[in-house]
């Protein structure tokens, strides 16, 4: 979801931290951000919100309320003042909503407005809707969008004198019905698609998208606005059926709370008064149908429990400063502090998500390690020194010192063309199996990468996985290893000899035989299971696992196919390679991706340099021709130079 800082700083009196403080508080407590972007005078942050959150969180005001709780920061209950600048008069006009199944439309509020005015947004409106790549189209439908990305709730507005009889209907279309969407995009629909109806006339469709039936034009002048809630499992299948994505379906699709729809309707009536009214505008009563109210959850935890599956001391005291960051109100029951839930926090359902709302607000950070466990044993007898874990133990130290040796780890296909289960639903002809080996397919693996292994720059292909096999007795795990000499590459050991030493290795590594279960020349696989059986159980996570590069950085992968060129140079006797390689990376340019020094011989007071070159466009696919010329202007820059000559 893309978010202003600018409109998050509208919650607060105080300004909030800087950029980059907000990005790491919400990565490490919240919802990871992907980036940053400048746009004007703005920040605009793109916010993975993880899917427990999505309920609150798919609007400025969700975030913001994480960042007040997070940093303790007081905070405004909305971005905007949103006052009625004047008095209006009550309409007449009677709005008549039927709902044809309360499962599906769970509350559906709407309004009458009268004497409005169609217009361009104001400009503090446009601003804050094109930061976020919203296209402004009018007052009216701007006015929706804002309190969507304010609030989290979709709302929409039809013109009131398009819907006859001010009927709106909540039910299921008819097979064959038509709509045409705002996009002017004729839709077929069927009776599983719920519609916003007057008299058999789909006008939108629930949740997804309007149509143009009643569609705001700059004519309209009475309105009717909808602020409603629908099954979030049916629009998620029709949006997937009709193929349309929009801002209201993701949302719907994440469930909203129906007690939202109340008060973006009185948010969004505020807003349109304050834009678009006239000295004529009337504003309706509130038309709420709301057949199953929500009732309020509670939910209860005691200190004991927090410690317990925290595993940490934390005081009542500590725990209640929490609540109150959250605004839950609360009260004391014996030894439990029970919580009234806040109606938009459908996440919270067991005590362990209230728990986990207190371990992530009172920091992450401060949970001790397995050997830091300062508790009182007697009070939490069921607390003590984690247990290691055998399997993932082992597991990390084989796969470090394969690691060390050179070997890339993989994981392959659970699926396979042959095996001892078969699947009842295959994914494909050919993968109608689940894996009984890990040998059979690694075969496939060892040749595949043999084709990219100058892309990779591997010049001989050593490979392993620990990975899941499924037989007739049961699950077991397994440990594959394989070596892959490319056609064409020489003085490299045999694979056959790579086998045996990395073999050798493990026994030496782990102390113990290691008995094969199947192998070949290039490769060999044992019974990950049997051999940690044979192994001492470990008392302590002592493997130290390679530190992650701080310069790392990740680049994408090209889509397009790479070429290969060789290039051999005879130079005087006192040149460096280097030279060679500064004359090839000139000339190579951008679409040379990577480059490799595979032969140097000297002869007489000569010394040859040769060059494996890789080419690859991020942008297409490359012609011969294209690289020709490369090669072309790499040979004439390495014959310009004395005593230098291509071969």
């Amino acid at each position: 979801m893309k978010v202003s800082y600018k409109w998050l700083n509208q919650y607060f009196d105080k300004k909030l931290p800087p950029v980059e403080v907000v990005v790491n508080i919400l990565t490490m407590n919240s919802s990871e951000v992907d980036g940053v972007e400048k746009v004007e005078t703005d920040l605009v942050l793109d916010v993975k919100i993880l899917p427990n959150m999505a309920h609150s969180c798919l609007c400025h005001r969700g975030l913001a309320r994480e960042l007040s709780v997070l940093l303790g920061l007081p905070m405004n209950k909305y971005s905007h003042d949103f006052k009625i600048l004047k008095k209006v008069e009550t309409s007449s006009l009677n709005l008549k909503i039927k709902i044809e199944n309360p499962e599906e439309c769970r509350r559906y509020v709407g309004r009458v407005m009268q004497n409005i005015k169609v217009c361009p947004s104001p400009e503090w409106l446009r601003a804050r809707l094109e930061v976020l790549g919203q296209r402004s189209i009018n007052n009216l439908v701007d006015a929706t969008n804002f309190v969507m990305l304010e609030l989290g709730q979709p709302l929409h507005v039809f013109d009131a004198d398009k819907i006859v009889g001010d009927l709106i209907e909540i039910k299921k279309a008819k097979a064959n019905d038509l709509i045409t969407t705002l996009d002017n995009k004729q839709v077929i629909l069927d009776d599983s698609v719920l519609t916003i109806s007057n008299h058999g006339n789909a006008i939108a469709i629930a949740g997804i998208k309007g149509g143009t039936l009643a569609e705001i034009s700059p004519k309209t002048k009475n309105i009717v606005l909808e602020s409603a809630n629908f099954d979030p499992v049916l629009i998620r299948k029709t949006a997937q059926k009709l193929k349309i994505q929009t801002e209201a379906s993701k949302r719907y699709e994440n469930e909203l709370t129906p007690n939202l729809a109340e008060e973006a309707m009185e948010i969004l009536s505020k807003l349109i008064l304050e834009i678009a009214s006239t000295d004529d505008t009337k504003v309706g009563e509130i038309v709420d149908k709301y057949p199953k109210p929500l009732s309020q959850y509670k939910l209860g935890v005691s200190v004991e429990e927090v410690e317990r599956v925290l595993g940490m001391k934390i005081s009542e005291e500590e725990i209640e400063k929490i609540f109150q960051r959250f605004n839950f109100e609360y009260k004391k029951e014996k030894e439990q502090l029970i919580i009234e839930v806040p109606f938009e926090r459908l996440d919270l359902k067991i005590k362990e998500d209230l728990i986990e709302e207190i371990g992530r607000v009172y920091g992450y950070d401060k949970l001790p390690d397995s050997q830091g466990l300062n508790l009182d044993r007697e009070k939490n007898s069921t607390l003590g020194i984690t247990k290691v874990n055998t399997s993932y133990y082992y597991a990390n130290k084989i796969k470090k010192i394969l690691v060390d040796q050179g070997f890339s780890e993989i994981y392959g296909y659970t699926f396979a063309e042959k095996g001892d289960i078969e699947l009842a639903n295959s994914v494909a002809p050919e993968k109608k199996f689940l894996r009984s080996d890990l040998g059979t397919n690694f075969k496939f693996y060892l040749e595949f990468n043999a084709r990219y292994s100058e892309l990779v720059a591997m010049p001989q292909i050593k490979i392993f996985e620990i990975g899941k096999v499924f037989k007739k007795a049961g699950e077991f795990t397994h440990l594959a290893i394989g070596v892959k000499t490319p056609v064409g590459v020489k003085n490299l050991p045999k694979e056959i000899d790579l086998i045996n030493q990395i073999v050798k290795i493990l026994e030496t590594e782990l102390g113990g035989k290691l008995d094969k279960i199947n192998s070949d020349d290039n490769i060999v696989e044992f019974d990950f299971d049997k051999i940690i059986t044979n192994l001492p159980e470990p008392t302590d996570y002592d493997i130290e696992m390679p530190a992650v590069d701080s310069e790392m950085r990740f680049k994408r992968i090209s889509v397009y196919p790479f070429m290969l060129r060789d290039v051999a140079v005879l130079t005087p006797e006192n040149t460096e390679a280097e030279a060679v390689l500064k004359i090839i990376k000139e000339e190579g340019g951008e679409l040379l991706l990577k480059y490799r020094l595979f032969d140097t011989f000297k002869k007489g007071d000569k010394i040859s340099y040769a060059y494996h070159l890789v080419f690859q466009s991020y942008e297409k696919t490359l012609s011969d021709e294209e690289i020709n010329k490369i090669m072309e202007r790499i040979t004439n820059k390495m014959n310009a130079q004395s005593g230098w000559q291509v071969r």
